[in-house]
């Protein structure tokens, strides 16, 4: 007797019928479709229609999941019957894929009823999972397991293979496997092909030269002025997209003062000159060399020393050392810098917006088919899967080939050596061009700043506030303050979301062994090799119809914004976890605490710096977007990016570099204030402390 009413009370608390009761709960309380105006703006009738309990539809299949209860006997935990779990597992994946696909061919909306669905079907997934001691029967580790790979299908996988279903259809909509063909085979598109290969191309190699100066003189050369090339470095990162352009034609375009020298001193007849290859090549190559830079200058801090100095005890010059030892070792890191700056030109899609001209490349033929005065989904979709395709085979080549290739320099007993000095005649080459490239730097942010107090460019230099007076002096409902503070909000929510979804899947990829984990990683790895105009039309086209409408809102920006970041935050996890040993964990769990636990007490606080470094990039990299959102935002979801853009189109030059300075001050300061805080000079003076 006493056996059956603890198997009696064992079924009725298992976990699974609390489960089964939050979806009989959001069948009843929640719209299960979606709503033109929102939950709270929609009309009594309108909200009525969306329940599934009055409209039928899709409805039904909110009757699936408690059929768990009756199909077989509510399974004890343990893993003798290993398969019920497995049924439990099964089934519950069922109903996720039936409802989807229920949805998307009666072309119903999912509503917010199935927010707790698929919460509740994950959470059964998870549990019987567990059951089986799959992961270790660790809930919170196969919890964040299923979270992952469902997140990385919806806003990956799926907004990746919807780019090319437009691909096979017609202007009508109809089914048309040829039609894509038809475009390719114009020569106005094999012509922007080439150009945007051409132009990668020249900018990556431009780029990693520029890098590797940036970097040799960094490492090897400066001492004292070391912090002048890290900042010009920095300033393009925190630079919104066009201002860079902006200010290059402020500069060189028609009415710039260098072009206006070059036409007094050097008999210039052309000045429309910088429109095209050139100016774009500029542009970009001031934009991406930081990357460069960055990728390089930490190549050549893991170069061992005492390889130059057993070169130099066999007799070889410094000429010979630098071209023979130092430069091999940084193949692999210049190889990487030269495919990840193309990847990053061929996404790019302000400066040749600006300074394009006549020269079309496949960003901005794509954002001029979704923008234009004829709406073309199909030639979109068709240059987007092409641009997409080639970004995938570079990233590819970089990940799968570079990634693998071991140049080891550190082996056998440690000796660290002395940095040897490079030849004279390349140490004055590298700091005369270095100090060009900061002159360079000089007068173009100069340009940007100065052009912002004036009132009219090329025309009427006098000194202003007018542009920032028509920017912020016109209260908060209008100029520039809507689209500042929604940007604030996007990326205020976006950044710890971003770094919690990095921290989270490095985790997993670190901590965990598990068949597939190397798939989660390069799948998460390829939203950098998704150029951004390609994430936003494939965004519009995932998600503008069934079975998830999400075009127009809030959270489709913010989701684009985490997606596009998440690299970041994956790679600061892996960086800092790599870094503590894993017998920490290992004790924390000897001691019966579970991962989320340790993660939370033990992981975080070691991983702050890491975490702090992720939240600062995100943020930054969030406010500063452009190409992956200007399809996504609306009057309604305004940004500070398509601000200035609007501002650039309408040739109101003036506001839209104020704005953009008053952005770069802002995020120059916070991380200034962030390197002060947690940078390496201020580990290194706690250490001082510590050691007093």
């Amino acid at each position: 007797m006493s056996q059956s009413l603890t198997l009696h009370a064992r079924r009725v608390w298992d976990p699974v019928f609390y489960w089964l009761l939050l979806i009989v709960a959001s069948f009843a309380l929640l719209p299960a479709y979606t709503l033109d105006y929102g939950l709270f703006e929609s009309t009594s009738d309108e909200l009525l229609t969306s329940y599934a309990w009055h409209s039928g539809g899709i409805g039904w299949l909110w009757f699936l999941p408690p059929l768990l209860l009756f199909i077989r006997p509510v399974s004890p935990l343990s893993q003798e019957h290993r398969g019920r779990h497995l049924f439990d597992a099964g089934y519950a994946l069922f109903c996720v894929l039936l409802t989807i696909a229920t949805s998307w061919w009666t072309q119903q909306g999912l509503g917010w009823a199935t927010v707790p669905l698929f919460f509740a079907l994950g959470a059964i997934i998870t549990l019987a999972c567990v059951r089986m001691e799959w992961m270790g029967g660790d809930r919170f580790v196969m919890g964040s397991l299923v979270a992952i790979v469902a997140l990385i299908t919806v806003f990956i996988l799926f907004p990746s293979i919807a780019i090319f279903v437009p691909m096979f259809k017609d202007d009508s909509g109809a089914f048309a496997p040829l039609n894509f063909i038809q475009l390719l085979t114009q020569s106005h598109t094999v012509e922007v092909i080439i150009n945007s290969i051409g132009l990668a191309a020249a900018v990556g190699a431009g780029c990693t030269f520029f890098g590797l100066v940036c970097a040799i003189y960094t490492t090897r050369i400066a001492k004292r002025s070391a912090f002048v090339s890290r900042i010009f470095s920095i300033l393009p990162i925190v630079t919104p997209p066009f201002v860079v352009g902006l200010g290059v034609t402020l500069m060189m375009g028609r009415s710039g003062y260098v072009t206006n020298w070059m036409v007094t001193y050097m008999g210039l007849e052309n000045t429309n000159w910088l429109y095209g290859f050139t100016g774009i090549w500029i542009a970009q190559v001031l934009a991406f060399t930081p990357m460069s830079f960055m990728i390089l200058d930490g190549a050549i801090k893991t170069i061992h020393p005492s390889l130059e100095e057993a070169s130099y005890t066999l007799r070889a010059n410094r000429y010979q050392t630098f071209y023979r030892v130092f430069l091999p070792l940084l193949k692999p890191a210049l190889a990487n810098s030269f495919l990840i700056v193309i990847v990053q030109s061929l996404a790019d899609f302000s400066n040749p917006l600006v300074l394009g001209g006549n020269f079309d490349v496949l960003a901005t033929q794509i954002y001029f088919y979704i923008t234009g005065a004829q709406l073309d989904y199909p030639a979109a979709s068709t240059l987007g899967a092409i641009l997409l395709l080639f970004s995938l085979f570079v990233f590819c080549i970089q990940y799968m080939w570079i990634g693998k290739r071991s140049y080891v320099t550190i082996s056998g007993k440690f000796s660290r050596g002395d940095v040897q000095p490079l030849p004279p005649t390349l140490q004055w080459g590298i700091s005369l061009t270095l100090y060009l490239w900061i002159a360079f730097n000089v007068l173009l942010y100069g340009s940007i700043f100065y052009g912002s107090f004036t009132v009219n460019w090329g025309v009427d230099y006098t000194l202003t506030l007018e542009n920032f007076v028509k920017l912020f002096g016109q209260g908060f409902s209008d100029g520039a303050w809507p689209s500042l503070i929604d940007t604030l909000i996007f990326a205020g929510i976006a950044a710890p979301i971003t770094a919690f979804f990095g921290l989270l899947i490095a985790y997993i990829v670190v901590r965990q062994q598990f068949h597939g984990k190397k798939t989660i990683e390069f799948i998460t790895m390829l939203c950098f090799a998704v150029p951004g105009t390609v994430a936003g039309v494939s965004y519009i086209l995932a998600f503008n119809s069934a079975p998830v409408y999400l075009t127009g809102t809030a959270v489709i920006v913010v989701i684009s914004m985490v997606m596009r970041n998440v690299p970041v935050g994956i790679r600061a996890g892996i960086a800092g976890l790599g870094q503590l040993d894993k017998s920490l964990d290992e004790a924390s769990l000897s001691l019966r605490a579970g991962s989320l636990r340790t993660i939370i007490y033990i992981l975080l606080p070691l991983l702050r710096p890491a975490i702090l470094s992720a939240l600062i990039y995100s943020f930054v990299r969030a406010m500063t977007t452009v190409s992956a959102i200007i399809f996504l935002v609306t009057p309604d979801t305004r940004v500070a990016t398509s601000y200035i853009l609007n501002r650039v189109e309408d040739g109101e030059y003036g506001i839209a570099i104020a704005y953009g300075s008053i952005l770069i001050v802002v995020m120059l300061a916070i991380i200034l204030i962030f390197d002060y805080l947690v940078g390496e000079a201020r580990i290194a003076r706690s250490k001082a402390k510590n050691a007093d």
